[in-house]
């Protein structure tokens, strides 16, 4: 869980975006997993601020009952890059 600070997770994000040329970031967030969401808005203000792409944040609980939600969520976004 994400209780302290964790710098470290952005610094990853970083590497990874510069080393695999990332055109959007989408941050997957387990609905029941609050600790992970509070980080959200660090990573979209890190990504938006440091790499100027694009964010989106997508909740979910694993059902497949938002499976069409999500889809079309994503295809928006994927359309928008």
């Amino acid at each position: 869980s994400c209780v302290s600070p964790n710098d470290q997770r952005l610094k990853m994000l970083s590497q990874m975006v510069e080393e695999y040329q990332v055109d959007g970031v989408v941050d997957v967030i387990l609905q029941a997993c609050h600790t992970y969401a509070v980080e959200s808005l660090a990573i979209k203000r890190h990504v938006r601020q440091q790499h100027n792409i694009p964010y989106i944040a997508i909740e979910t609980d694993y059902s497949t009952s938002d499976v069409g939600q999500l889809s079309t969520r994503v295809a928006a976004f994927i359309e928008m890059l």
